[in-house]
């Protein structure tokens, strides 16, 4: 692994999945200790009437939204975006979220949450460690969301050891459930041999099914394939029908390919 300037080195990331609820709550607490940063005044109002039950559909609800922005294949920044509007349309309070979520270890949408606050700096220091651990314990509660960010850090080196085994088999879980993003990045685990040998054909029908069910990212791929003839025959009028299709949907790569291909047939 990478080395890390945290203070919270103590966790072996190796055993993670081992950690009780009662470990997990002790690591949790550690938080406690760090500086929460100012935030824009647009998230500073307290909704004072919110009871804890609502705090968490709240919370439920916004990983929920942030699964829906990814699994439509949405870039990261447009899904980070989207978290941050969510917040502040709903006039919650970093302060608030954060505090529900550190007495709330068990719950998985909680871990995670918490994970991604630290991953990105909402509301806090960037840490891509304490991210780790929490996508690891999130992960390992079957946290589809989690599983899925999990797998790009390892296939990244994001924060830890590149492991492309543990890429593809996470990927490969999520497939399972029928998770479009997963089964996206399952295709592209065949198309380039990522913890598995190269099967372009089989790559082909992950990036197709996902196509079909509306993922951008997918739709891309399909089109790629399309017109260089990898993995199913060359075929240009698909091409551009996929590319559109994606770029309908906000996905610029598409929208260039979709420009250039224009341009050239």
């Amino acid at each position: 692994m990478h080395a890390t300037n945290d203070s919270d080195n103590a966790v072996n990331i190796s055993d993670i999945y081992n950690l009780s609820h009662e470990e997990l709550s002790q690591f949790i607490q550690n938080f406690k200790k760090m500086d929460i940063k100012e935030v824009e005044p647009t998230t500073q109002n307290i909704n004072k009437n919110i009871c804890e039950e609502d705090l968490s559909i709240v919370i439920d609800e916004l990983v929920n939204f942030y699964f829906k922005m990814v699994n439509e294949g949405k870039e990261d920044s447009i899904s980070k975006q989207y978290v941050l509007d969510y917040i502040n349309n709903h006039k919650l309070n970093l302060r608030e979220i954060h505090h529900w979520l550190l007495n709330n270890p068990n719950d998985s949408n909680s871990i995670y949450l918490l994970g991604y606050f630290s991953y990105h700096g909402i509301g806090t220091d960037i840490s891509k460690h304490k991210a780790l651990v929490l996508y690891q314990k999130a992960a390992g509660l079957e946290n589809n969301v989690a599983q899925y960010n999990l797998a790009k850090m390892y296939l990244n080196g994001d924060g830890v050891e590149i492991n492309h085994v543990k890429v593809f088999d996470l990927c490969k879980k999520l497939a399972e459930k029928e998770y479009l993003a997963g089964m996206n990045r399952l295709g592209y685990c065949y198309e380039c041999g990522i913890g598995t040998d190269i099967d372009t054909q089989k790559a082909f029908e992950l990036y197709q099914k996902g196509a079909n069910l509306g993922n951008c990212k997918s739709q891309y791929n399909v089109a790629l394939m399309y017109e260089f003839g990898k993995g199913i025959g060359k075929d240009l009028y698909l091409a551009k029908y996929w590319y559109k299709k994606s770029a309908d949907q906000g996905d610029n790569y598409s929208k260039k390919r979709l420009i250039l291909l224009i341009g050239m047939y």
